[in-house]
């Protein structure tokens, strides 16, 4: 079988300032730069990434493929029309010159939003599908907060969507996608369609509420995996609330009769679970308070506190300060704060040396009614952020973060980093001489995915919401696009203006 091979990822905070131009979509950062042609398997190799499983599984099966592109850029504001135009033009043209193919399988996020194209994922499955016709198998694999729309039900032969959060199945993603394709292959489509159903749950779950690790999200995966055994063909995608788009929400996709009946579980399943999506959020002062009654308590390991709404996993800047000044202001001896994005701070760091006492401004460039805090800095460690994940979650990944640095303030140290980047590793603090598991306290600037790499060591895992635009209340956000009838989980109302 000759199968064409693309991504082409991206998931877009519309409530941000600032749109997503081409050259972040060639930028490397966690994950690599733009890929074309065949350097794309030797690029991905060795990753958590949906198209390493993928190709991985294909060439297990003796597949030939067409590698067409592969990018991605850092969760941010909406894509540029002309990246977005741009990169899909160019993707649709490799495959029209790819010649014949007997199908053909895109690495997507699902919450892609771009200028003037909301459902951005939706509108390339559709010119994939309306170049290769009917009868060529299409499928996609996308993330477990994607957004799915009816036009990628619909344009696509199958949709599978990761099963947990923090990703750890992102490469596996891609093998069921690949055995996904080898079964739809061995049957005639023509005398056996699929059928296909897909319901949109009614409430937006907050992203802090969407771990897979326990609670209601654990029970929902759980059930999947029961019906899948009973012959269900079904997928969930828990959303992404922060894209301000018609088809924002969770979604349900089933395929065949098993399928049709499972959605309609899950579905109820859904409704039962919906008043259990809550999380405790703390202020930066309430944290620093619940840090001094547990680090000397029983127990060992770090505290860690999630700086939720500056994750940059998210669309954060990575560089808001709110609770950087609360530590330092309760001088808490052993915290960690990362990773910070600042690269004026990092190259002022390069430029003393280790052991140099610098003043320095950190942080706050991007507002949110913060200023940068000055503050008289140890340069301990310097670092060319250059290294390789070994988490579960980043595994294989190879970081390129710009220069780094570990700054100390008073008893507080501070990552600093050219790139902007999610803490989800801990590669990225061993980098410049920190081990993570020998701190009291980690400040990670992340929602869930640390909790991958981090959360064995941790005493006690804390939400902190300090200014940013991961905005963890979804009742502080106006849409202007959200369908009539959804809700935030729990009943709340959704705070809607005209568009």
């Amino acid at each position: 079988m000759r199968v064409a091979i693309a991504g082409f990822q991206h998931e877009t905070n519309s409530f941000v300032e600032g749109t997503t131009p081409f050259e972040a979509f060639v930028q490397p950062d966690a994950w690599p730069g733009m890929l074309q042609g065949a350097e794309m398997i030797a690029g991905t190799r060795r990753r958590n990434l949906p198209i390493t499983g993928f190709i991985e599984a294909a060439e297990a099966r003796g597949w030939q493929l067409a590698p067409l592109l592969w990018c991605s850029a850092a969760p941010s504001g909406l894509v540029e029309r002309a990246a977005y135009g741009q990169i899909s033009d160019d993707l649709i043209f490799r495959l029209d010159s790819a010649g014949p193919v007997d199908a053909v399988y895109l690495d997507l996020h699902g919450a892609m939003v771009a200028e003037g194209a909301p459902d951005a994922d939706g509108m390339l499955l559709r010119r994939v599908r309306d170049l290769i016709g009917p009868d060529v198998l299409l499928v996609a694999s996308l993330d477990f907060h994607a957004n799915v729309s009816d036009e990628m039900v619909q344009a696509t032969d199958a949709l599978v969507v990761f099963r947990t959060y923090p990703h750890v199945d992102m490469a596996d993603t891609g093998r069921r996608a690949a055995c996904r394709l080898a079964q739809m292959a061995c049957r005639s489509r023509r005398d056996t369609p699929t059928k296909k159903a897909l319901v949109k749950v009614p409430f937006l779950i907050p992203m802090g509420t969407q771990s897979t690790l326990e609670g209601p999200m654990a029970e929902m995966m759980a059930r999947i995996a029961e019906l899948e055994a009973w012959g269900g063909a079904v997928e969930f995608a828990a959303g992404f609330p922060l894209a301000d788009v018609v088809e924002c929400g969770p979604a349900i996709i089933g395929y065949g009769d098993c399928g049709a009946a499972s959605v309609v579980k899950l579905s109820e399943l859904m409704a039962i679970l919906e008043h259990k999506f809550t999380e405790r959020l703390l202020t930066p002062d309430e944290a620093v308070s619940a840090i001094e009654d547990r680090i000397y308590g029983e127990g060992c390991g770090p505290v860690i506190l999630a700086d939720t709404q500056d994750n940059p996993g998210c669309g954060g800047t990575g560089d808001t300060v709110g609770l950087l000044r609360s530590l330092i202001d309760a001088d808490i001896c052993g915290a960690v704060v990362g990773v910070l994005h600042d690269p004026r701070a990092a190259e002022k760091a390069h430029k003393a040396g280790v052991g140099a006492v610098v003043d320095v401004a950190l942080g706050a460039r991007h507002g949110f009614g913060e200023t940068p805090l000055a503050v008289r800095a140890t340069v301990e460690a310097l670092a060319d952020g250059n290294f390789v994940g070994t988490g579960p979650f980043y595994q294989g990944c190879e970081f390129a973060l710009g220069r780094m640095a570990c700054l100390r303030v008073g008893d507080v140290r501070v990552v600093v980093s050219s790139v902007r980047q999610q803490a989800a590793d801990k590669a990225m603090f061993r980098h410049v001489g920190i081990e993570p598991d020998g701190a009291r306290v980690l400040a990670l600037k992340s929602s869930v995915h640390y909790r991958a790499d981090f959360g064995a060591i941790a005493r006690a895992c804390l939400t902190v919401v300090s200014p940013g635009a991961n905005v963890a209340d979804l009742s502080q956000l106006s849409y202007t696009a959200l369908r009539g009838d959804v809700r935030i989980a729990g009943g709340r109302k959704i705070t809607r203006i005209a568009s």
